[in-house]
């Protein structure tokens, strides 16, 4: 176990968000028993800000390897997080913090950084071809095809995403995922799920959010469900999996609920 123990310690006046979330109120923090730790709850329960905190707490990275001191966007949390004490085994600076949203963006930046290194290569090639001026663009393509085994062009999102998972999970590193789930297909969650569950066989830690009831049952993780109180759960009593099972056992009740005119 990389990160052990979050402490919380609660400002004066806690009307305005995040202080103000259900389950805060009276929280002590938080003790990690298990390399997997998952995190369950409604939209707006407060999930993505927990691990938020918990990333601006530490100065984690972004997956892209950016910083988060200057974002603004995570000022919230960077409230939040002030207000907690980490305790560690041993601190790593491995691992990143990691949100579906920014997958995205950063993997548009880096077909960008392909496509522009590689109309750079031809224009030098086209003067001369032995140019030591084309080392910095071959780095670059080289970079990119290690991190993805195949051209990145070719791949989909959910594809690109479990190659570079593939490729950055290292044992020591702590790993916050906020709903990692969200390009995938069932199949593809599958393949992540294996991903983590292996990661963390090695000495990688992982916290996570999700409403995907597949990485909900990754063996040995432990499972809190965020609402009124933050508490342990079990796979079986997590409303999301309850709903899911009734949902999938007989789509048409719901859907004739739904649409009695159909």
């Amino acid at each position: 176990m990389l990160l052990t123990r979050i402490r919380y310690h609660a400002p004066a006046a806690t009307q305005a968000y995040p202080f103000n979330l259900p389950w805060l109120q009276g929280w002590p923090g938080l003790t990690f028993t298990t390399p997997i730790t998952i995190l369950v709850g409604e939209n707006g329960s407060g999930k993505s800000t927990l691990l938020e905190a918990i990333a601006t707490n530490y100065e984690a990275i972004l997956m892209s390897g950016a910083a988060l001191v200057d974002n603004k966007e995570y000022d919230l949390a960077r409230e939040l997080g002030a207000h907690f004490k980490l305790e560690w085994t041993h601190k790593t600076r491995g691992g990143f913090f990691f949100r579906a949203d920014d997958f995205i963006s950063y993997l548009r930046a880096t077909r960008e950084r392909q496509a522009f290194a590689t109309q750079e290569l031809a224009r030098i090639d086209a003067v001369d071809p032995t140019s030591l001026e084309r080392q910095p663009y071959l780095n670059t393509l080289a970079e990119i095809r290690h991190m993805y085994a195949a051209n990145l062009d070719h791949l989909s999102h959910g594809q690109a995403f479990l190659g570079m998972f593939e490729r950055r999970l290292r044992s020591g590193g702590l790993y916050l995922l906020d709903e990692p789930e969200a390009p995938l297909t069932p199949q593809n969650q599958l393949a992540l799920l294996a991903l983590i569950h292996d990661a963390a066989a090695t000495g990688a830690q992982f916290i996570l959010s999700t409403h995907s009831p597949i990485l909900m049952a990754l063996p040995g993780a432990t499972l809190y469900e965020l609402g009124d109180t933050l508490a342990p759960t079990r796979f079986d009593d997590i409303a999301h999996v309850q709903f899911m099972r009734n949902f999938l056992a007989d789509p048409d009740r719901f859907i004739h609920h739904l649409f009695p005119d159909s």
